[in-house]
């Protein structure tokens, strides 16, 4: 079924809106389901319904500006400069927020329209639970995973991205496995077709679940947007994967790019889960055993609280997947084992190991700040200064020796043109 055509600004301002108004309501109309920030100066204003939402969610004043159509328009406001903290609270609250910027300066606007020309704004960004990639908006010791669930052709298929750091996979799910497959990834937002929200298995995510079309999710579409996110002519080098698998990825992509607008992060190229690489866990055994929240949902006294010795935030990261997705396969097993084995066999190493990655910083999270615009002086820093505790690292493992450290040596081998850069 064909969507009616949104009303442009135009014809909002041919109904009496005023200039301004006419404009936000013609933005209003394509995000429905956003709360919009609307730039004004050194503020994002909210108006109507949105603003009496947010009042009431972050305890700010709600005022009045002017009146539109004879009625008086609602508003409230957080600042430019430190609209961050206002933003998580409504992200936590499972509002979705859609930032409008101002696209020109007044001066340019007087250049192109006169000295009453009105401001060009548009829509820039659409944050939800899954898309955000700020430190201040994320814990810095968990992943915050975007997941996408298909039912393609009596298949499933389960395709999960953190845009905050680019790890990206893609899984092959039995049904019978699924809610298993689901609360091990522990995704902040659930994307599905339409025609299955209402499934009653999939009650329990009804919270963190964004409905989404389901003419999104054709498989032969999400093969052609893989193969141009990633440069390559087939999915070949991805694994064999089911048009489920396809079309769950496929999705993902083109949620990102809506939500951002076009810009596409730093995404890895997505590794595949074999069934049965993983341990299934049903939820309720998840819950008793603890392993990463205790059964009131708290961080403390949980299996990760007890062991979690790590001293970087990717360490972190990586010590709760791993603890979340135990290992099934004995070669596997066993190559971790080794691991383990070489540093616990070597304490002093170990310490002066943990002592130089102290100051790795978030070179993941940095690095996707900067490919979507969103990055910093402090960002360039961290990763100038993470190719400097790399380098440092893999000098101490090389002089240390053995093969499990040499191996971990040549992860980290620095080439001569990023050396240039740092």
């Amino acid at each position: 079924m064909n969507q009616p055509a949104l009303k442009t600004q135009e014809e909002f301002a041919s109904e009496g809106h005023t200039p301004m108004m006419a404009q936000y309501h013609a933005l209003k109309a394509q995000y429905p389901d956003c709360l919009l920030f609307y730039r004004m100066g050194d503020f994002y204003e909210l108006f109507f319904d949105d603003a009496m939402k947010a009042s009431e969610c972050l305890d700010i004043t709600l005022t009045k500006r002017g009146k539109n159509l004879e009625n008086e328009i609602p508003m409230c406001g957080v600042p430019f400069h430190s609209y961050e903290p206002y933003l998580a609270k409504l992200i936590r609250s499972g509002f979705r927020v859609a930032i409008c910027e101002q696209t020109e300066t007044p001066e340019e606007a007087k250049k192109r329209g006169g000295y009453k020309a009105l401001v060009n704004r548009d829509v820039v960004r659409v944050v939800t639970q899954g898309t955000l990639t700020e430190d201040t908006l994320l814990n810095a010791r968990e992943n915050n995973y975007l997941a996408c669930l298909s039912d393609t052709g009596g298949q499933i298929g389960l395709a999960w991205l953190d845009l905050s750091t680019g790890e990206f996979l893609i899984q092959p799910v039995e049904k019978t496995r699924l809610t298993a497959a689901i609360d091990r990834i522990g995704p902040s937002e659930l994307l599905l077709q339409d025609k299955i929200a209402g499934q009653e298995d999939l009650s329990a995510y009804k919270q963190i679940m964004t409905p989404q079309p389901a003419s999104l999710f054709d498989s032969q579409n999400a093969q052609k947007r893989l193969e141009a996110v990633f440069g390559v002519g087939t999915l070949e080098s991805f694994g064999a994967l089911s048009r489920a698998e396809t079309s769950a990825a496929g999705a993902l992509l083109d949620y990102v790019t809506r939500t951002q607008k076009g810009k596409m992060p730093h995404i890895a190229r997505p590794r595949r889960i074999v069934g049965g690489a993983v341990m299934d866990i049903d939820p309720a055994t998840r819950r008793s055993l603890e392993l990463l929240r205790t059964q009131t949902g708290e961080r403390r006294g949980s299996l990760l609280d007890c062991i979690d010795k790590t001293v970087t935030s990717a360490g972190a990261r990586l010590l709760q997947t791993r603890l979340s997705a135990p290992l099934t396969d004995l070669a596997e097993i066993n190559a971790r084992h080794e691991q383990v084995a070489a540093f616990a066999e070597a304490s002093g190493l170990r310490d002066r190991l943990r002592e130089i990655l102290r100051s790795m910083p978030d070179i993941e999270r940095a690095l996707s700040r900067l490919t979507i615009g969103r990055g910093g002086p402090r960002d360039l820093g961290a990763i100038r200064d993470a190719l400097g505790v790399a380098e440092t690292l893999q000098g101490f493992l090389l002089s240390a020796g053995g093969p499990v450290l040499g191996s971990f040596a040549q992860e980290l081998k620095l080439t001569l043109p990023l050396q240039k850069i740092r």
